[in-house]
């Protein structure tokens, strides 16, 4: 059964990493697209993202759902003031579009190959199972901290008696494991800001 946002929101304030995955699986290609339409920037959207995604994590809370329990609504109305503000500290003319066009319209100035070839960078599920065949290779203990700290979302305490070791060892195995990551992630991913949001993200949900 498919969980909805209301769901995925309470399991994320827990601290459950899964349901952060689902949710941004379920909403990255459609708020990117949103954004990117109105700013014509690259940097500027994956910015404003990752800015989003750090809210859900950090307030929980504040993010609404409406009566179908869908926060997508929400979620472009903060992106479309986020972009007024951005003109604004720049001051550049804002973009002549409405936050009433949620389902924008089909013709942008956004090209059917651009917007494929964002969709191909930007393609979480692939550069998730680049990291679990890295993550496949790492010392024994490094793959059961990390399988116990993000798959299984457990604690560092839970984690260290598991594995009998100190929480200073959990949190010096999983960041090695997240440095080895960083180091061997196939060329064309090293630099991409999708993989560096990504493992950001990670580190960020780790300390709770």
């Amino acid at each position: 059964m498919k969980l909805t946002d209301t769901a995925l929101l309470k399991k994320i304030k827990s601290g459950d990493r899964p349901a952060f995955t689902l949710l941004y699986d379920r909403y990255w290609d459609s708020l990117y697209r949103f954004v990117f339409v109105r700013t014509k920037d690259k940097e500027v959207s994956e910015e404003l993202l990752q800015d989003l995604w750090m809210k859900i994590i950090e307030n929980t809370d504040t993010i609404q759902t409406d009566e179908t329990e869908s926060a997508k609504g929400y979620l472009l109305r903060h992106l479309h003031y986020r972009i007024i503000d951005y003109y604004n500290s720049y001051k550049k003319a804002p973009p002549i579009l409405s936050i009433d066009e949620i389902d924008f319209p089909l013709e942008t100035n956004l090209t059917d190959t651009e917007y494929f070839e964002i969709l191909e960078e930007n393609e979480i599920s692939t550069l998730l199972s680049m990291i679990d065949d890295v993550v496949s290779q790492l010392p024994s203990t490094e793959q059961q901290v990390y399988d116990m700290r993000i798959r299984r979302n457990m604690s560092v305490n839970e984690t260290a008696e598991a594995l009998g070791i100190s929480n200073k060892t959990v949190s010096n195995k999983l960041s090695k494991a997240l440095g080895e990551i960083r180091e061997k992630l196939n060329p064309e991913y090293q630099s991409s800001k999708k993989l560096v949001s990504i493992l950001m993200l990670i580190e960020m949900m780790t300390r709770y």
